[in-house]
């Protein structure tokens, strides 16, 4: 969703920013600044764009599929909760956990908040581990799915990987053992043949 907001609001130089997270050499909270700082956009238009976009439209059946049989979802996103929210809500799940970084507008201004960045981290979104960790240390294995640089330490500490785009390539450069996907439907077609109790999936 980032490229959309600067592709419609900032100049070009938003890529070469780009660029340099993407190389690793610079963290995420330097590349959104630098790269916010260049978005011209007011509030009302910078919502009717978020208004515009949706989740994958396969993503709330699989939540649900693995709701009805008591298997956890959650949404960690190194974007920023004024576009995961409300494309939860409209994708009806509200009530799905998600993590993110935050955005608002105060005083007409975009502010920044980097709640989950720590020193020694993968500058790219390397927190994003946490979460994956976590579930692993209440004793569930954790399937994840991820397309960028920012799930790159998610995807190494996951029990069960789907990728694609640069998150895919990366994975073959290192071997890193994975389940290419084209979308949620893919995903869901997986767990259903796979993981799912035979004949009980929605």
């Amino acid at each position: 969703m980032g490229h959309v907001i600067f592709d419609a609001f900032a100049d070009p130089t938003w890529r070469d920013i780009d660029d340099e997270w993407i190389r690793g050499e610079i963290p995420t909270s330097e590349r959104a600044r630098r790269q916010f700082a260049l978005v011209s956009a007011r509030e009302p238009e910078f919502l009717r764009l978020i208004d515009q976009h949706a989740v994958d439209p396969a993503f709330p059946a699989l939540v649900f599929d693995l709701r009805k049989h008591g298997i956890p979802a959650q949404v960690v996103s190194d974007g920023f909760d004024a576009y995961v929210k409300p494309m939860l809500v409209r994708a009806g799940l509200s009530d799905l956990p998600f993590q993110s970084n935050r955005l608002y507008f105060q005083n007409g201004s975009i502010k920044l908040e980097f709640p989950h960045e720590r020193p020694g981290h993968d500058p790219r979104g390397g927190w994003k581990a946490g979460p994956v960790q976590s579930l692993q240390a209440q004793g569930w294995s954790v399937a994840y799915a991820g397309d960028g640089m920012s799930d790159w330490a998610a995807a190494r500490a996951a029990d069960l990987l789907f990728a694609r785009s640069q998150l895919a390539n990366r994975c073959k450069q290192d071997r890193i053992p994975y389940h290419a996907f084209d979308d949620m439907r893919d995903v869901h077609h997986w767990v259903r043949a796979h993981l799912l109790p035979a004949g009980k999936s929605t």
